[in-house]
């Protein structure tokens, strides 16, 4: 899982619907092509073709991606289908192949609002596939990552909070899950003696997305 990642927000085109959506991925990605429906996904495969500002091929990656039929609300699942990348958790792949490019937590929150796959390929997939291929050439000065399963999940809280202290972020997760409405001005559940609206109303918008159930699990990270 790759860090530093915010909400795509530049759509380079208005896609309303699946088809659309599937026409201007296409057409942006000569390497892929649209298999169908399989079960319960739309299926994509081929190769992603990573390449450089000027546009000039860097690597090519045989990839199948699979689209929930719950799009726009369904994070895209990407499988590498060559040998090029070592499958390994340092690496975020499984040993099936399966790529983690995103905390979930990260990826509840983008597809409450919609992700089309067009914006996911467009960031995501240059994004892991450039920094993959640093890592594996023993290049790691400025590459970000989320740590894997919980210590990624503490990163994520730390990011959100912008702080370390395990009891401030403990407190904030109690007070969030003790109301049953986000109330703008209410005080913050950091705390402090700002009102929420003026100091953490975005991450607890943030964590809307994610059920409560998770995030009373998360609590015991910070004991």
């Amino acid at each position: 899982m790759l860090a530093g990642t915010n909400l795509i927000s530049n759509r380079k085109f208005k896609i309303r619907n699946f088809e659309e959506d599937k026409i201007a991925t296409l057409k942006a990605n000569s390497g892929l092509r649209y298999d169908g429906k399989v079960n319960d996904f739309y299926r994509f495969s081929g190769n992603f073709f990573l390449k450089d500002d000027k546009g000039d091929l860097i690597e090519s990656f045989g990839i199948i991606l699979l689209l929930p039929k719950a799009y726009p609300n369904a994070f895209p699942i990407v499988f590498s289908t060559d040998e090029k990348i070592e499958k390994h958790d340092d690496f975020h792949i499984s040993k099936e192949g399966a790529i983690c490019v995103e905390h979930t937590y990260v990826a509840n929150e983008l597809i409450s609002g919609g992700l089309r796959l067009y914006d996911f390929i467009d960031y995501y997939l240059p994004k892991y596939f450039s920094w993959v291929l640093l890592k594996q050439n023993g290049v790691t000065e400025g590459l970000e990552e989320w740590g894997h399963q919980d210590n990624g999940t503490v990163q994520v809280y730390e990011t959100l909070l912008n702080t370390t202290n395990r009891k401030d972020i403990k407190k904030f997760l109690e007070n969030y899950l003790s109301v049953t409405k986000i109330g703008r001005n209410d005080r913050c559940y950091c705390g402090g003696d700002k009102k929420l609206k003026n100091c953490h109303y975005e991450v607890a918008l943030f964590l809307k997305s994610t059920p409560k159930k998770a995030i009373e699990k998360d609590i015991a990270l910070f004991d």
